[in-house]
């Protein structure tokens, strides 16, 4: 949509402590090894809610309660998650200091609906309460939150989390874990008597939720952070529907990997298409790279719980060459990435855990790798299968969830679409790459460019 058209205008911002004092004895909380080595950068998301049927009557009142609302429940869950109010304190330490998380109210110049009819990634960044690149998640606070107010009712919630603490499974954790403290407390939420009990409290370093560093003890000496070279790149929105993913997915299977996965199937053709981009530019470039992040939580033995907060995540790199003529073959890329994955699986936890030098050095040639003239390196998050449309603060689950326009090259993010079937792919490319990419004919036939968002409301047949 238009840019004239809305207008976010911040209007009020506040510090949300935890509501109860972190004791003195919790006040250092160590990072892992792999938060150590996490880019300078928030771990961000959107939430859409849309508004209640009767919210055309939403007064200031109840707008006013709205927040409260949310603004009470923050300060009890970080009772629970303290270190998300510390602030950064060296390369080591969270210091556990009750700072506090910035809430920003914002409000919206139009309706929900504007926005979800044709979704714009570089204004979806206004909702957010800093920008994903900026030097603050280094130091200082490590969350901020916008609650931005639409006029018909609606609202969307901008979370972001240092990057230093929280991987997306973090922000999972924490949008769930506030979810459910409002819903808890919402007066006109019937259950919300039997909640009295479950007063939030600190959890213990031995909990689980913050076992990361016992597990992947830090490294005394400063890690090479991925370093980021922010510029001017283009974001481009695909959908891939149900029914698509199913003729895909038969497309990419082989011999070798019957049955691919949904992140297996879009990926392969998302690195196919790449090729061919790089293949078009004639340029010094001689291997394609893809790298994929993996939650390890579950991959630990014993297994972590998945409210584990910390980057707990490792990365599998699979490569092909550019040069050959042939029609690149997707279920050959479908069988690389499974490979490499495997290949992860059997060896990366010993690594990590035997040799810490290891994870050190790997991180230097990564680094290192994707500077490379004659290498095309591009990186694959996928946070699907993590339960983040599960996030009903009393009003409902949201409608979408999403990530604004980054100013990252090369880069894919994965998500999954409300029904948990379909995959949301947000591509950043520079834009020449981007003008080659978009007219590749294999994804304009499996994907839906950039489509509107139902907001729920013609959904259901009453």
């Amino acid at each position: 949509m238009a840019e004239s058209v809305m207008k976010v205008d911040v209007v009020a911002r506040e510090t949300i402590k935890p509501s109860s004092p972190t004791p003195k004895a919790l006040e250092d909380f160590k990072l892992c090894l792999m938060d150590q080595s996490a880019p300078a950068m928030f771990t961000a998301l959107l939430f859409f809610y849309p508004a209640a049927n009767d919210a055309d009557h939403d007064t200031e009142n109840k707008i006013a309660e709205k927040l409260r609302h949310l603004k009470s429940s923050l300060s009890k869950m970080l009772t629970q998650l303290y270190p998300l109010a510390g602030i950064i304190k060296d390369h080591i330490t969270i210091e556990c200091n009750d700072e506090g998380a910035e809430f920003v109210e914002a409000r919206v110049s139009c309706r929900l609906c504007d926005i979800l009819k044709q979704p714009d990634s570089v204004l979806l960044g206004n909702f957010l309460p800093v920008e994903i690149e900026s030097t603050a998640a280094q130091s200082g606070r490590l969350l901020f939150v916008q609650a931005n107010l639409f006029t018909c009712g609606g609202l969307a919630i901008g979370v972001c989390i240092s990057h230093k603490i929280a991987d997306a499974a973090t922000l999972g954790t924490f949008i769930n874990s506030w979810a459910t403290a409002a819903a808890a407390a919402d007066p006109h939420h019937h259950h919300h008597h039997h909640h009295h009990h479950h007063r939030p409290t600190h959890e213990s370093p031995a909990s689980p939720l913050f076992m990361a560093s016992s597990l992947f003890p830090p490294s005394d000496t400063q890690i090479p952070t991925m370093r980021l070279i922010p510029d001017k790149y283009a974001t481009k929105r695909y959908v891939f529907n149900t029914s698509n993913l199913a003729a895909l997915k038969a497309k990419a299977a082989s011999a070798s990997v019957q049955q691919p996965t949904r992140v297996e199937s879009v990926t392969a053709l998302m690195w196919k298409c790449m090729i061919n981009v790089t293949r078009s530019n004639k340029g010094l470039k001689k291997l394609s790279l893809v790298s994929h992040s993996v939650d390890l939580r579950k991959r630990v033995v014993p297994p972590l719980p998945e409210n584990t907060i910390g980057n707990i995540v490792g990365m599998f790199f699979s490569a092909q060459p550019v040069a050959a003529e042939e029609e690149i073959d997707l279920p050959g890329l479908v069988w690389a990435l499974r490979k490499a994955k495997k290949e992860f699986d059997k060896n990366a936890l010993e690594m990590i855990n035997v040799e810490k030098r290891t994870w050190l050095k790997m991180c230097g040639v990564v680094d290192l790798f994707a500077r490379r003239n004659d290498v095309d390196y591009c990186a694959y998050t996928s946070w699907c299968r993590f339960p983040l449309y599960e996030a009903d603060f009393g009003w409902g689950k949201p409608v979408w969830v999403t990530l604004p326009h980054t100013m990252l090259k090369n880069v894919v993010y994965l998500l999954d679409t409300k029904d948990g079937e379909g995959i949301e792919a947000l591509v950043s490319l520079t834009k020449e790459d981007m003008a080659e990419f978009e007219r590749q004919e294999m994804l304009l036939q499996f994907a839906d460019v950039n489509p509107s968002v139902s907001d729920g409301a013609h959904d259901e047949s009453h």
